[in-house]
């Protein structure tokens, strides 16, 4: 027997199917989903574009032949639209190729080369919606790079490059002060490039004069030992004179006889003794000459070694001292950093540390601008050099923070310090424009610990100290 209720399931199933609306919706999904893919094959292609154009660009300073034949697939794979998996490979090679080939060619400026590959690296990681703030982070970070091996000249070009940097909204206005920061390390590579040449010629300089002064030496030593042998022909022919007076008094018959002989060989010692004479006077006068000279080519260099010394104060001065504040700056307490590392893990000798900055400093450089932002690091190191030994040792970490190296001091001393810093600066005021500033700063402290093996652990502990100073509410002293 049949279920008549079975039977009408099926014929209301049928006449589901055969709706004339579920096949206008079937193929409206059709058309949906055939749009989706179409807008996911354009992304990509923009993606792909992107990325063409980054690798592209570095084909200017290239002149590989495997390059341009990597170059002339894509171009076809392009021309002929293939899938754009198969233009994803041809890119993916010529990309490849331009390393290898940068790779495979020395360049003449260290920096410079560095510099343009961390560049390229940088500009094809940004996919269609961009990367903006982590490539803007990379960019900033290259330019403080900067900041610690350029110096005094280049300071005020490089605040303006990390103010575009931070002010640029897009990822294109970011990858475009690429060109920038390259130019401005190409000038620097040529600035040092002089200054290895001008190095070159003192050290030609100075080999020239060492040979003038050799030249002297041993002219001075063979008029030396021509007076030697002219003293021993005198004393000779003296001698002689003599004894033949002593043969001819014996020999000699009369007085006048014997004082005819006499009074000749007399001339005869008169004529040695006047010939003697001029000798050594010509040979003084040529010794009173070289030795004129002599002192005229040491007075040269000497003078010449002042200059160096003193270009070579004001060159560590540039690269060890920030122009800014006048302490030293990262390069300078890094080497500190690492020397008294040295001595704790050989000899034992404990030392301390503090990290500073200043609180919502972005906000006075904002409200007052850069100036009053300058003027109060300047102030903050005018108040704690004199709190400071001898042996302390401070200096600029970057931007508004400063660190502060304590040989010999344990953490209960150095923390003391830290709070005595942070009370001076708490009651610091300046004005600007006729408006009283004021600021406070927020300290992290901590000492060298077994265990630690490098600068980076002992910073990165005292860092931490000072974002739990900042967390608990700034102007602090926080401690690890």
């Amino acid at each position: 027997m049949s279920d008549p209720t079975s039977g009408r399931s099926e014929k209301t199933g049928d006449r589901k199917n055969s709706h004339p609306d579920t096949a206008k919706i079937s193929g409206q999904e059709t058309t949906l989903r055939k749009a989706i893919e179409e807008q996911e094959e354009a992304v990509r292609m923009r993606d792909l574009l992107r990325r063409s154009v980054a690798a592209l660009s570095t084909l200017a300073r290239n002149e590989s032949a495997v390059v341009y034949e990597r170059l002339a697939d894509f171009k076809n794979s392009v021309q002929k639209a293939t899938a754009i998996d198969e233009m994803e490979k041809s890119l993916s090679a010529l990309r490849n190729a331009i390393a290898k080939s940068e790779q495979s060619v020395a360049g003449n400026g260290q920096v410079m080369c560095a510099t343009h590959g961390r560049l390229d690296e940088l500009v094809p990681m940004t996919g269609p919606n961009g990367h903006g703030e982590e490539l803007q982070s990379t960019f900033l970070s290259l330019v403080s790079e900067l900041d610690h091996d350029f110096g005094e000249e280049y300071s005020g070009r490089l605040v303006l490059l990390r103010e575009k940097i931070e002010q640029s909204a897009k990822i294109e206005d970011i990858v475009g002060l690429r060109v920038e920061i390259i130019t401005l390390v190409q000038t620097y590579n040529q600035m040092i490039s002089e200054e290895r040449n001008l190095v070159t010629e003192f050290i030609s300089e100075i080999g020239a004069g060492l040979l003038e002064v050799e030249r002297h030496y041993l002219v001075s030593i063979n008029q030396t030992g021509e007076s030697h042998n002219e003293n021993k022909r005198f004393n000779s022919l003296l001698e002689n004179q003599v004894d033949e007076m002593k043969s001819s008094a014996q020999l000699s018959t009369t007085l006048a006889e014997f004082r005819d002989l006499v009074m000749s060989r007399l001339a005869s010692i008169r004529s040695a003794l006047e010939e003697k004479r001029r000798s050594e006077a010509l040979r003084q006068e040529g010794l009173k000459e070289e030795m004129d000279s002599l002192t005229e080519n040491l007075s040269r260099m000497k003078k010449e070694v002042d200059q160096v010394h003193e270009k070579r104060r004001a060159l560590e001065k540039e690269v060890l001292i920030d122009p800014l504040t006048a302490v030293a700056n990262r390069r300078a307490l890094k080497e500190r950093l690492k020397n008294e590392l040295y001595r704790f893990q050989r000899y034992r000798q404990y030392f301390s540390m503090l990290l500073f900055d200043v609180d919502h400093f972005k906000l006075i450089n904002d409200r007052y601008g850069h100036w009053a932002g300058d003027r109060c690091l300047k102030e903050i190191i005018k108040r704690l050099k004199p709190i400071l030994r001898e042996t302390d040792f401070i200096g600029r970490w970057g931007g508004d923070e400063f660190l502060v190296l304590f040989p010999g001091t344990d953490i209960e001393s150095a923390a003391a310090v830290a709070e005595r810093l942070r009370k001076l600066i708490e009651n610091t005021r300046f004005v600007y424009h006729k408006q009283e500033i004021s600021f406070t700063v927020s300290v992290g402290v901590t000492e060298i610990q077994e265990g630690d093996q490098s600068q980076e652990v002992v910073f990165n502990r005292v860092d931490k100290a000072m974002y739990n100073a900042k967390k608990a509410g700034r102007n602090m002293v926080a401690r690890i």
